[in-house]
């Protein structure tokens, strides 16, 4: 607060009383004074000749006497006893600090009561309740000025000079005054436009911090899901293997006990769980999505069977499609979980049961305006609509408006969001789709994906049955060295292998396989290596001294996780070099058949 325009008359102000706990202040009060009537070449004003003797005088008589207390109740008293001695005070500065819990408007008034006269001046105020309130309750008085941040000794001095200035103008004209008034509202306004910007400040800040806390948290999910996922498809391989073992025992033999249609059974949901797993492990990673054209009618019939097993036999499903829906151009693993996702998060608003409906139409938006009436990320084209609805418990306005606000993910309060909500929201953006959600309290509540048409024509759907490749032009007695920190999985691709005719070797680090190939390189043909091993060592590494070893021998990678988390400037491709997991029989000897097949490396 700059008022150099108003001059240094303090004859009106010769007394000033602060309170504070600041016992510094006395001083830095004074030292401020002398500083703001220094000439400009440092020297004092009262030191210029003679004409200045005079101005040394005066500013020796305008420097005001400043009285510290550290209370309240010792000001009440050297108020009382100024007026009483008539020497009263002509400003009082308190610091709102010092009356917290404590009512700072009866001790205000208790000193008006003393001095009608006296400037009351009460800053650091950001602190008390209300504070907007404190010129209201106090009647609007002349004599108060609040402020809401402390107070520095220099613009306490300014004060001092303006509030004298405006005493001394107040025994003259109206127009002194009102010029002073004018000039103390513009400091005023000063103050308060720093506190609006030092809130929308905070304000600004606030919301990226809350921003960066919702992009750690779905980092944090994306990292535990692709760690969850590497172990989830590490135990899909292994109960891959056994079911299509067990499948192929029974074809050969009849000695399964299980029919054929169970294990045809489990072996679907097995490639369907492996399926979720990528997809949570691919929710933040556009580049994995495979979208084509595809019939999704065709896939909701198709896992109409297991849809039913998971929502229970008190919940009936009807599945409607209207006639000559156009494809989609989407990702199928990503369509099947948002149908899983979706569905149970329907049963879950069913306890007691209920109907759940699925169904499709196509749908044309023909405008822009009409895209924007319907949805924020709507655009016109063809697409087609799917909805899945149930006749549940229903939503309240705030739960759906929270539903897929991610900044909720933990929080307990009512319009929480759900993780695999915003899953589905995030796989149908990638596929240039959007979601809505619509619900009613006591009657149920429907979701509708619309995902845009595919301009080419849907691909008939793959049978599951896998055909083994024919590879009788290699070695049936083949030695592969198989490196995989999980037993079940080496014993496993063990089983499988051997039952080929190779004979096979297991090593659980890089450091057991590599003393298993110093010992027995000479009828290693082939090797296979998980990426991710134990004790420091990659699969990459074991790889790469291989490599050194013999440049001839051919390597396939397998993984748990997606290949882009791997840092490795290798390429992988699956079905040549890379065999992702999980994986059955069949996969497991097509790649091994056509390495052993391909010419040695140069």
């Amino acid at each position: 607060m700059y008022l150099n325009t108003i001059q240094h008359n303090l004859s009106a102000c010769s007394r000033i009383l602060i309170v504070t706990e600041e016992r510094s202040l006395q001083e830095d009060l004074h030292i401020s004074h002398a500083l703001q009537n220094m000439s400009h070449s440092g020297s004092s004003s009262a030191s210029l000749g003679s004409e200045h003797g005079s101005n040394k005088a005066r500013s020796a008589a305008s420097a005001p006497e400043v009285v510290c207390t550290a209370n309240e109740k010792e000001a009440l008293a050297l108020v009382e006893a100024a007026a009483q001695g008539h020497k009263p005070f002509s400003l009082v500065v308190m610091d709102g600090r010092l009356f917290y819990g404590k009512d700072y408007r009866y001790i205000i008034n208790r000193l008006w009561q003393s001095q009608r006269d006296l400037h009351v001046v009460l800053h650091a105020v950001s602190q008390l309740e209300s504070f907007e309130q404190i010129p209201i309750d106090l009647g609007s008085n002349p004599h108060l000025l609040v402020f809401k941040f402390r107070l520095v000794p220099f613009e306490i001095t300014q004060l001092i000079r303006t509030l004298s200035a405006r005493h001394s103008a107040e025994n003259q004209t109206s127009h002194r005054n009102l010029s002073l008034n004018a000039q103390l509202l513009e400091v005023a306004s000063r103050f308060e436009d720093v506190s609006n910007r030092l809130r929308l400040e905070q304000d600004h800040r606030k919301q990226l911090e809350d921003q960066l806390c919702r992009n750690q948290r779905l980092e944090t999910v994306g990292r535990f899901a692709d760690a969850m996922a590497h172990f989830f498809n590490n135990y899909l391989t292994v109960i891959q293997g056994h079911l299509e073992v067990a499948q192929l025992n029974q074809d050969g033999t009849g000695s399964s006990t299980l029919p054929t249609s169970t294990l045809k059974e489990l072996v679907l949901a097995t490639q369907r769980a492996a399926g979720v797993t990528s997809q949570f492990v691919s929710f933040n990673r556009r580049e994995y999505m495979q979208p084509a054209p595809l019939h999704l009618g065709q896939i909701i019939d198709g896992q109409a069977s297991m849809l039913q097993k998971a929502m229970g036999e008190q919940i009936a499903i009807q599945i409607s499609h209207s006639p000559d829906v156009p494809s989609v151009m989407a990702d199928q693993a990503a369509m099947e979980q948002i149908i899983f996702n979706l569905i149970i998060h329907a049963r879950d608003s069913m306890p007691m049961g209920g109907r759940l409906i699925i169904q499709t139409r196509p749908l044309f938006i023909p405008d822009a305006a009409t895209a924007c009436q319907m949805h924020a990320e709507a655009k016109p084209g063809e697409y087609v609509v799917m909805t899945i609805s149930d006749t549940g418990k229903g939503l309240s306005p705030a739960e759906l408006a929270g539903l897929f606000d991610s900044s909720k993910l933990s929080s307990e309060q009512e319009g929480g969001a759900d993780i695999a909500l915003i899953l589905v929201q995030g796989l149908v953006r990638m596929q240039g789709g959007w979601v809505e959600g619509r619900s009613v309290l006591e009657v149920g509540t429907e979701f509708s994906i619309c995902l845009p048409v595919a301009s080419g024509t849907a691909p008939t759907p793959p049978t599951t049955e896998k055909k083994l490749l024919n590879t009788n032009g290699g070695d049936e007695s083949s030695t592969i060295l198989i490196v995989d920190d999980e037993d079940s999985v080496r014993q496993v691709m063990e089983y499988v292998l051997t039952s080929q005719g190779h004979k096979v070797l297991t090593a659980a680090d890089a450091n057991e396989a590599w003393a298993i190939w110093r010992e027995k390189s000479a009828v290693i043909k082939l090797a296979l290596i998980d990426v991710k091993l134990p004790g420091g060592v990659s699969g990459f590494d074991l790889e790469k001294a291989l490599a050194v070893e013999d440049p001839t021998l051919p390597v396939i990678f397998t993984c748990g996780y997606s290949p882009t988390t791997l840092s490795n400037a290798k390429e992988l491709k699956a079905g040549e070099n890379f065999l992702p997991k999980p994986f059955g029989m069949v996969e497991l000897l097509n790649i091994v058949g056509q390495a052993l097949l391909q010419p040695a490396r140069l």
